[in-house]
């Protein structure tokens, strides 16, 4: 049996919106320099590659086209939405995931899915001359989540009307910036994501973000739920869920291709 791919998009219920990936099943090992030529080949933000590890459980490794990273939600997302969907596993059962960044777990509730990842602690930090390069607009605050930097505009017209300056977010430290602003309507707040540094100018929707979102947003609103939607070209929207030192990101997964590697 050759290898199984998918293409999907995740965080959306349409298909071409929300995130692209594909999610590659692999049936025996690969090298490193293999997923990577292939991630690159198949050019989609990111390339999830899913080795079985028996019963339910799985090891996970995701790939943009530049390099590897340790922790993405929606590549994590499609993985459990093919491996429900295409028979690997019983919809009626949990799966454990197995990744650089822990042991991750998902299960299906609703026909939605639902991811459990460590929550990404946010501190305020000093507005520098570096982050104030990031965007046009004023930023009304910044913190660090760990990794990341989150700036806060004033509104959401800001968010979506704002033009990344790359060249500063590469000097930054951490895979990439989040911009963020309060929303409207069914919206606790709106998002968007640059991460030039790993081959991703704006990432669609992106589930590790939330991560940090969530205790940015839990602090200023004193919410522990909220509906966050993801401002991209392609757009994408996230129930989130604290629940201690854990978030819940819900969101669906649509399939919109399947195909086979040879060799």
């Amino acid at each position: 049996m050759n290898n199984q791919f998918y293409f999907i998009n995740a965080f959306s219920k349409e298909k071409f919106k929300g995130n692209p990936a594909a999610i590659v099943f692999m049936n025996k090992n690969r090298s490193d320099a293999w997923m990577i030529s292939l991630a690159e080949e198949l050019n989609q933000p990111i390339t999830t590659f899913i080795e079985p590890k028996g019963g339910n459980s799985y090891q996970l490794r995701w790939f943009t086209p530049a390099e590897e990273i340790d922790l993405c939600g929606h590549g994590t997302l499609g993985a459990a939405h093919i491996l429900w969907s295409e028979g690997f596993t019983s919809s009626e059962s949990a799966i454990t995931f197995h990744t650089h960044a822990g042991i991750l777990q998902s299960k299906l509730s609703n026909q939605q899915i639902i991811l459990k990842f460590n929550v990404k602690e946010s501190t305020e930090t000093k507005l520098t001359e570096k982050l104030k390069r990031v965007i046009q607009f004023p930023i009304k605050d910044a913190a660090w989540a760990e990794d990341r930097y989150i700036l806060e505009l004033e509104n959401q017209d800001m968010v979506h009307k704002a033009v990344p300056n790359l060249g500063a977010i590469k000097e930054l430290d951490g895979p990439g910036v989040i911009i963020t602003s309060i929303g409207s309507g069914k919206y606790d707040f709106v998002s968007r994501v640059f991460a030039p540094k790993i081959g991703i100018n704006e990432d669609y929707v992106t589930g590790s973000a939330h991560c940090a979102l969530a205790s940015y947003w839990g602090n200023r609103l004193n919410k522990k739920e909220f509906m966050a939607y993801q401002d991209s070209k392609r757009g994408g929207e996230l129930k989130l869920k604290i629940i201690g030192e854990k978030v819940e990101l819900i969101g669906d997964c649509i399939t919109l291709l399947q195909g086979e590697l040879y060799n």
